[in-house]
């Protein structure tokens, strides 16, 4: 894959697929006519990734959470807190570098998102 590609308009688009995770991912996957483009698709399959990959974070942390005692329940809330900021940051650089018209690949994630039908 190119490290920089897509028109104007498409970064635009590809960084607005970001802005509601895994709702904007889908409907610009969808789109027509950004659908056909390879580089909007990129950034759409890996907002869905990163959207459920979040998801699933906060999930196993919230059972841990629950069972634990309260003294390390309460201490691995503020890990959960600086994790999601953590996350919010990246979430902002990949909306940044798909409006530069560049292809930051999540490590890990990125090849999943490969493998995702439609793929190209």
């Amino acid at each position: 894959m190119d490290a920089q590609s897509g028109t104007p308009q498409n970064q635009v688009i590809a960084a607005l697929a970001y802005v509601l995770g895994l709702v904007t991912g889908i409907v610009f996957l969808y789109l027509e006519p950004y659908d056909r483009d390879d580089y909007v698709r990129f950034h759409a399959r890996q907002s869905i990734a990163f959207s459920v990959a979040w998801l699933v974070i906060n999930v196993i942390f919230g059972v841990f959470i629950a069972v634990l005692p309260y003294s390390l329940g309460r201490l691995l809330g503020g890990l959960q807190e600086l994790v999601n900021l953590a996350l919010a940051v990246m979430w902002i650089f990949l909306m940044w570098k798909a409006l530069r018209g560049e292809r930051y690949r999540i490590p890990y994630l990125a090849d999943i998102t490969d493998g995702f039908a439609g793929a190209s």
